[in-house]
């Protein structure tokens, strides 16, 4: 049997890049002599975009024309360099941009499995497509993702090493278990921080629209670390007009990793470090927030005290260290990857707070730098924390294509937070709901699919078909 390709686009109010992309894709896919159609499925105003479903549409339309396998394509990506040839196990194509002079680069993850993804009829119609349930902007891919963990559709695995020690270490319980330290962090010189830790499983809170699990923090407008309910690990100060230094990693899962946090005093930055690698800085401040008149720094928690949002961490601290000084990247590799005790290191003449949870004397953490700056546990469990060398996830496979993007608006991560209230509610959804209870997938797809037709234009191989849901 030949093959039949179903290109399927969902589509709302962006003439210009549709007019662009059809002439686009049209032109390539002629030319790489591939039989296919071309499925449009545009959106009424009538309710917010529901990508998924538009997508679950699309695939019926295709089904029709004897596709036997789709590709599911944001009307914002032009084929450069791209293979659309059949393939038996699911693929996710739009791996590398070419993005246009000053336009915000697309951000790649791991677990990504949006934007162009080919499915095999028979793959698509074992996981009941995509949900019906996403509106708004995000998490329908995840979604995805999921159902083919949950069909044993065949996927990639990505091997994610646990770094640090094993032994003891503090469990916080996400709820009332803190660490309490006097704050001698001087922030008139330079210093580096170091926490290793391993957060637990998201739980999200509905009456909150993001969260932050506080591993480290020096309370007010928070100097923090914290794991965020956008699966980033992230660093956030404020100057002293309150305005937010933030620094964030890739999306990433949770699991043994550690974070340094380097001052430099004299360039007024601040630069972060994970797994010994460097990830970003801020850019020069003025003056920093008064963090020096704060009492205490606290570990597993922003604030005890504020009842509003206090932001207790879920999860495990073996080790935390503040050096005087500003390390060095090699020395910062140097102790993000031992397993030693950090004073035996080159560095460690220069630390002034030290804790390792295997030294733990009448409930406090010893400080082993010798200044006695030892830590007051407060509801922590002790306990010997082992782990795999290597966290394994399951990712999709890829076949490397390069894209042209056109101008886009950013719609989901931005300054920090969700841009739409509607992408809280899918994650919520998609967190607290669908990835503990996968019964609800068997109830949500291809199977239970509601639409009405208002309007079907063909022109040569492009079916454009407008709907109601």
């Amino acid at each position: 049997m030949k093959n039949k390709l179903g290109v399927i686009v969902p589509y709302r109010n962006r003439y210009e890049h549709l007019n662009t992309f059809k002439k686009v894709m049209t032109t390539y896919l002629d030319y790489t002599k591939l039989n296919y159609e071309l499925i449009i499925v545009e959106q009424d105003d009538a309710k917010q975009f529901n990508r998924g479903m538009l997508l679950n549409i699309g695939f019926q339309y295709a089904k029709q024309k004897k596709c036997n396998y789709v590709v599911f394509h944001d009307v914002d990506m032009l084929p450069v360099g791209v293979d659309y040839s059949y393939s038996d196990t699911p693929l996710h194509l739009s791996t590398n941009f070419i993005t246009p002079e000053g336009e915000k680069e697309r951000i790649m993850f791991d677990t990504y499995f949006g934007g162009v993804t080919l499915f095999p009829v028979k793959d698509f119609e074992e996981i009941d497509g995509y949900s019906n349930k996403y509106w708004g902007w995000g998490y329908e891919d995840d979604d995805l993702l999921f159902r083919c963990k949950e069909k044993m559709i065949n996927l990639n695995k990505l091997k994610i090493k646990n770094l640090g020690r094993k032994g003891n270490a503090l469990k916080f319980n996400g709820i009332n278990s803190y660490v309490k330290c006097e704050n001698i962090i001087d922030f008139n010189s330079s210093f580096s921080i170091f926490i290793s830790f391993y957060p637990d499983t998201l739980e999200l809170n509905h009456l909150k629209q993001s969260d932050e699990f506080t591993i480290f923090s020096i309370p007010g407008y928070d100097f923090a670390v914290s794991y965020t309910s956008f699966k980033r690990y992230n660093f956030c100060a404020f100057d002293s007009n309150l305005n937010a230094l933030y620094i964030n990693s890739n999306i990433k899962p949770n699991y043994k990793t550690n974070i340094v946090i380097s001052l430099d005093a004299n360039n007024k930055i601040f630069k972060v470090y994970q797994d010994g690698k460097f990830i970003g800085q801020t850019e020069p401040y003025k003056r920093l927030y008064k963090y020096r008149t704060e009492s205490n720094f606290y570990l597993g928690v922003g604030n005890p005290d504020r009842e509003r949002i206090p932001n207790y961490f879920k999860g495990y601290i073996d080790s935390f260290a503040y050096y005087d000084s500003l390390l060095s990247d090699d020395e910062i590799f140097e102790i993000s990857t031992t397993t030693e005790n950090l004073k035996k290191l080159n560095s460690g003449y220069n630390l002034k707070t030290y804790y390792d949870a295997n030294h733990i004397i009448h409930y406090k953490l010893k400080d082993l730098s010798r200044n006695n700056n030892h830590g007051e546990i407060n509801g922590c469990e002790i306990v010997d924390l082992q782990f795999d060398d290597y966290t394994e996830i399951e990712i999709p496979h890829r076949r490397p294509s390069t894209f042209h993007s056109l101008n886009h608006e950013e719609n989901g991560f931005v300054n920090n937070k969700w841009k739409e209230q509607a992408t809280r509610w899918n994650q919520l959804r998609f967190e607290n709901e669908v990835s503990k209870h996968s019964s609800l997938i068997t109830r949500d797809g291809l199977s239970t699919l509601e639409y009405v037709v208002h309007g079907i234009t063909k022109e040569g191989k492009i079916t454009q078909i407008n709907v109601g849901i």
